[in-house]
């Protein structure tokens, strides 16, 4: 399904695609140069976990505090951001009021549906960029809530 509305889109044949569409239909390098744009734009304000209405405490492996430095803006990134989308990852309700709040206009509600349809692996070339260390820790995350009591799906 999703290979043939890139197709259509492609051949324009369909409706404007929407950005997750637009991301998808990208290479590496555009979605880098995409993604690298958007985050650099953050002025690292809180508002997009301030506003979360299923924000919990930070799971002590995935903490901003423990990853990011403190007083730098923009964030580093893609670190802050997919940090922080998979804090909420297993229980974000996709409400888009992360993106609604975002000063700077950061595609975050996309960025959320990224971090639910897709594997981890599949995220880290959608959102290309993120350190080895990183990656390692949350692929240990997601393979943890796996085993846990929640369902753990991917696809469109």
């Amino acid at each position: 399904m999703v290979q043939k509305r890139i197709s259509e889109a492609k051949e324009g044949k369909a409706e404007e695609p929407n950005l997750l569409q637009k991301i998808l239909s990208m290479t590496v390098q555009e979605r880098k140069d995409f993604w690298d744009k958007q985050f650099m734009k953050c002025i690292k304000c809180y508002g997009c976990i301030d506003v979360c209405p299923v924000k919990r405490e930070e799971p002590e492996e995935l903490s901003l505090s423990k990853w990011i430095e403190k007083a730098k803006v923009p964030p580093p990134y893609p670190a802050f951001h997919l940090l922080r989308a998979y804090q909420v990852w297993d229980t974000c309700i996709l409400c888009g009021e992360c993106e609604e709040t975002c000063p700077a206009g950061i595609p975050l509600k996309t960025l959320q549906d990224i971090t639910q349809f897709f594997s981890p692996e599949d995220v880290f070339e959608l959102v290309p960029g993120l350190d080895k260390e990183i990656k390692d820790v949350i692929l240990r995350f997601v393979d943890s809530k796996r085993t846990q009591f929640r369902r753990v799906t991917y696809g469109l």
